[in-house]
């Protein structure tokens, strides 16, 4: 009831569709943001520290992002990461006038009136560069009520509304070098259009505990036409309850990082939940003989003479669309590293670039046989695990890479290189998550597959809110081929697997092991365009005994008629 009170509260005051600070709360989720580029750690009312906070507790105290590359031959860094007294981003696009009012948070609710104040005023943001739906096809947001009937309609212009809350603003990194804690970086006209949305209203299940975040990155040119091997990491420093009892990990199948406690917690109980940043949209990268085969060996994808191998998506949402680059393909986690404030002091910009590549401060790389603060279980050879995600283990099963020291940590979730080019936008996706179960491992277990929902939904480009929710109604036209995560997960014994098929096909659905091998087939031939759910009982394994907990796969493998191919493989897990 606290919750819905709040809303209403919030609706009463139409001057909070835009302001400088503004407190994202309409879901699970409380996040003070700010027009500068600060997720949490921002000022309300009379307090000069907000944290985030879930179930009214802190569980993060500040969160943004590093962005780092080349001009030319010279490397530098800036972010915004409040936790780490790195604030190198200004109000507003780039040029001096950072005090304008118009630099401020736009809030749109989908409660309000269509084409109410807040849907006007969304005019001063499209004139910053928030983006809107041009129902008359005429490149002018003018929200008007063509037909009179007080309703939206698909012919007349709206707001970038995704989801029961969205809110705009652009930030530059126009803070002048000797203010900063990089002091030998100056700025590089870069521009960030920062889109928060959520959904709390009428709905159930995962979504109450997700805030999706997009970051649009543009280059303006004033510095340079092009800054190459750019590296994108959304940074956060998680505080679960007590500051630091926090243990932190990655998961390389789900592209995120995360951090859990490391049993009960003095403000939590015994019971404190879990946090997840996943990176469900990477940075658009063309890469010769990968991506495209390079016909004229110029390592520049040419539309009509090189051939597209992949192709990248930037979405948008329902009502804008998402856009194709053949050629090209979306990068994923690259690197996954941890810090903590300390190291990061004036002048070791390099020190955070090397973070961003997974390194750790002086360039090398963390030796999983050798780190005390994490060590290779389960019977795993630590020579073969990857240093650049540390703790990419599991530690419900302790198999793998685990954290094992408990303390105040940053995570940083990288991605790159990429390139930036002048005036040609580069769209990343994550999400904040939180998830809250029985203790500390069941809350990263919930929290693990509530970004498995995530990653779906955005594939749908955010428009089937249902996706990866029980019982959904499906749709009676299946247009794509589709794996739903298995339920319920974690499972014991048994689960169910459901999928689509768009059009006749042939199919297999295999199960396997951590180390890929098969170990048990539940389906191979050939179904009609449908559903299907198959059940897996892990008392049941190719007529062998069952198996032990852990983690387990499964794959669809479909070749339909119309010559369509399908391969995707999820994450399971069974605890006995």
């Amino acid at each position: 009831m606290k919750k819905i009170f709040f809303f209403i509260v919030v609706m009463s005051f139409s001057n909070l569709f835009a302001q400088s600070d503004f407190r994202f709360f309409i879901n699970n989720i409380d996040l003070p943001v700010s027009n500068r580029g600060v997720l949490g750690d921002t000022p309300l009312a009379s307090n000069p520290h907000n944290p985030g906070k879930y179930d009214s507790i802190g569980f993060m105290y500040s969160g943004g992002f590093f962005l780092s590359g080349k001009d030319g031959d010279s490397i530098w860094t800036n972010a915004m990461a409040a936790e780490s007294r790195i604030e190198d981003y200004l109000p507003g696009k780039v040029g001096p006038d950072t005090a304008n009012p118009l630099n401020r948070v736009y809030t749109i609710y989908s409660t309000g009136p269509d084409f109410g104040e807040s849907w006007q005023n969304w005019k001063d943001a499209v004139s910053l560069g928030a983006l809107f739906y041009d129902g008359d096809n005429d490149g002018i947001y003018n929200p008007v009520d063509l037909n009179g009937n007080s309703v939206w309609d698909t012919n007349e212009d709206r707001p970038d509304l995704l989801g029961d809350l969205t809110a705009w603003c652009v930030y530059n990194d126009g803070k002048m070098s000797n203010l900063r804690m990089f002091k030998n970086i100056s700025p590089k006209g870069i521009e960030i259009h920062q889109t928060l949305f959520a959904y709390g209203l009428n709905i159930s299940g995962p979504t109450k505990d997700i805030i999706f975040i997009r970051y649009r990155i543009i280059n303006t040119g004033i510095v340079s036409s092009q800054f190459d091997s750019v590296y994108f990491s959304a940074n956060a420093d998680p505080d679960l309850g007590f500051y630091a009892d926090d243990l932190v990990g990655c998961d390389t199948l789900l592209n995120l990082g995360y951090a859990y406690n490391s049993g009960d917690d003095p403000d939590y109980g015994i019971n404190p939940p879990a946090m997840a940043i996943p990176l469900l949209q990477g940075p658009i990268a063309y890469i010769s003989n990968e991506t495209f085969i390079d016909n004229n060996s110029n390592n520049v994808y040419d539309k009509g003479i090189d051939i597209p191998t992949d192709t990248a998506t930037s979405n948008n949402g329902w009502l804008i669309g998402s856009k194709s680059y053949p050629g090209a393909k979306n990068l994923c986690m690259t690197s996954f590293m941890h810090h903590k404030y300390k190291p990061l002091t004036p002048g070791t910009s390099s020190i955070a670039r090397n973070y961003m590549m997974g390194r750790l401060g002086e360039g090398s790389y963390i030796d999983p046989c050798d780190w005390s603060l994490g060590s290779v279980m389960g019977g795993v050879n630590c020579n073969d695990v990857n240093s650049i995600f540390p703790y990419s283990g599991d530690p419900i099963t302790e198999q793998g890479w685990i954290n094992v020291y408990p303390t105040d940590y940053r995570i940083m979730v990288n991605t790159g290189p990429f390139k930036l080019k002048t005036n040609e936008p580069m769209d990343f996706w994550i999400a904040y998550i939180v998830g809250r179960g029985t203790d500390s491992l069941n809350s990263l277990l919930k929290v693990l597959d509530i970004s498995t929902f995530a990653h779906d939904f955005y594939k749908t480009n955010f428009s089937n809110i249902a996706v990866g929710v029980e019982n959904e109604n499906y749709p009676s036209v299946i247009e794509e081929f589709r794996l739903l995560q298995n339920y319920p997960n974690p499972f014991n014994p048994s689960t169910t697997i459901e999928f689509a098929l768009p059009v006749s096909s042939k199919i297999k659905v295999k199960v396997y092991n951590l180390l890929g091998q098969t170990i048990k087939v539940l389906y191979d031939g050939t179904k009609d365009a449908g559903y299907y759910k198959f059940n897996w009982n892990s008392d049941d394994v190719n007529g062998n005994n069952s198996v032990s907990s852990g983690v387990y796969f499964y794959e669809l493998s479909a070749s339909g008629i119309d010559g369509r191919e399908f391969n995707q493989m999820k994450k399971m897990i069974l605890i006995k």
